[in-house]
């Protein structure tokens, strides 16, 4: 669980071979998902899903920091 500029935050990393074929990261803040890092395994880019509005910057920046080092796959 981060802290982030003082603030407590979940994360669930998975992958979605079903639907997506990928990998994500999702943060929240108490029961509520604020964003979203999906890595595509099919064209190997990376989104970034904001489900608020006015995320502070450190969040996204780190959230981008460790969807970069978590799901992109190293060989």
């Amino acid at each position: 669980m981060p802290e982030i500029g003082g603030q407590q935050y979940d994360v669930i990393v998975g992958s979605d071979v079903a639907t997506r074929d990928g990998m994500y990261l999702e943060l929240y803040e108490a029961t509520e998902q604020i964003l979203e890092i999906f890595y595509s395994d099919v064209d190997g880019s990376m989104t970034l899903t904001a489900y608020r509005q006015d995320l502070p910057l450190g969040v996204v920046e780190w959230a981008i920091a460790e969807g970069k080092a978590r799901l992109i796959p190293t060989n």
